[in-house]
């Protein structure tokens, strides 16, 4: 499993307002965590809807970037730590336009400094 790759996934249990069932879901933790480590962190995806409001921890993603099937909104404010076991299929990678936006919906959604997101990522490090 690698960072932007895009997996269906069981979300289930859940509780209040976490999304709930099986859907996509985008890998955003680093390789090297994916690698050693039993769980991965990821971020989920809804359906686009038109008529709904796109919000700065949100980000569009056009199919059929990533293997998905319709338009989809990435919830980086539903960001999550998830076992391995609890993936499905493999549907293909984001694009690297795909992921800087997912990028900087997390920065927002993490308060983390703005400075980060111009940073190569080889030195991307959160100031102590």
């Amino acid at each position: 499993m690698r960072r932007g790759e895009v997996y269906d996934a069981r979300l289930d249990p859940t509780e209040g307002s976490e999304r709930r069932g099986s859907r996509p879901v985008v890998i955003v933790s680093r390789n090297a965590i994916n690698a050693a480590s039993s769980a991965v962190v990821a971020v989920p995806f809804t359906t686009h809807r038109p008529e709904r409001r796109l919000y700065p921890s949100h980000t569009l993603v056009h199919a059929p970037d990533g293997g998905l099937e319709v338009d989809s909104v990435a919830l980086c404010e539903q960001v999550r730590v998830m076992a391995k076991s609890r993936f499905l299929r493999r549907r293909g990678v984001l694009s690297a336009a795909a992921m800087r936006r997912i990028e900087a919906a997390l920065v927002i959604t993490l308060d983390l400094p703005l400075a980060l997101l111009t940073l190569p990522r080889s030195r991307r490090r959160v100031p102590s």
